[in-house]
């Protein structure tokens, strides 16, 4: 470990007055509101007590106070895809949105989410809406304080004592356990994800380690090293190089 690696997220002041975050809509007509297009670095400790508790109907109709951390575009170099995600902070949890369009096995794809963390990085909800055509569909999930998950009614007792949702669609997930495990470099964890596939949407199990290799560096490994992937990420820890798959354009 060498000494000379910096530390992530460093803590600083903001000099002008937090600029509030809101939550885009799915209504494409709000990505004109200058709001959308605001870009702020001011790091944050890992224990930060920020939240957002939103429905995504109230997504649609009304934008949610707090703090806009990062705004930014991802591109996607082995198939078509852009997306605009969005990471808030609120009094005790986070936010992450994104809005991503996609063609994914030959199908064209319109995806928005929302998850809900605690201030240490868990997850609490996690809405999805995707469109293809004519068709829609849209899965709900929720992780209670036993973590225990839910899709409505339905306890998913497969998922019990799992933290971390990971959507196959976005890089923007990698950042909840990069953030809640606080690594040093050198430093390795294994965890099972709640994994989302897609277009499915259906939800399994999906071991994986991280591993931190620098300053802002991680190894990213799942089904017990069959795939890895090198990672690159700010001082919020979202992903700015994913391999050769994602790199963000701004």
């Amino acid at each position: 470990m060498r000494a000379s690696i910096p530390a992530p997220w460093p803590r600083r002041r903001l000099a002008h007055a937090a600029i509030p975050c809101l939550l885009p809509s799915l209504d494409h007509r709000s990505e004109g509101n200058t709001a959308n297009t605001f870009w702020i670095k001011d790091g944050i400790r890992l224990n930060d007590n920020i939240h957002a508790e939103q429905d995504l109907q109230s997504i649609k109709k009304n934008a949610s106070s707090g703090q806009l951390l990062q705004s930014l575009l991802w591109n996607r170099h082995d198939l078509p895809s852009l997306e605009h995600g969005r990471l808030c902070r609120h009094h005790d949890g986070f936010t992450l949105t994104g809005t991503v369009v996609a063609s994914l096995e030959g199908r064209t794809l319109h995806c928005s989410y929302e998850v809900e963390t605690t201030s240490s990085w868990e997850t609490r909800k996690v809405r999805i809406t995707l469109s293809s055509g004519t068709e829609e569909q849209s899965l709900h999930l929720e992780r209670d304080d036993d973590g225990r998950w839910w899709n409505g009614d339905t306890e998913l007792t497969a998922f019990a004592g799992m933290t971390d949702i990971d959507l196959g669609i976005t890089p923007s997930t990698n950042t909840l356990p990069i953030r809640r495990l606080q690594l040093e470099p050198g430093e390795s964890a294994a965890m099972t994800a709640v994994w989302i596939r897609f277009p499915s949407l259906t939800v399994a199990p999906l071991p994986q380690r991280y591993t931190r290799t620098g300053g802002f560096a991680y190894r990213y490994e799942s089904n017990h090293g069959s795939y890895q992937a090198d990672l690159e990420v700010d001082e919020h820890g979202l992903v700015t190089t994913y391999a050769d798959i994602w790199s963000r354009t701004r």
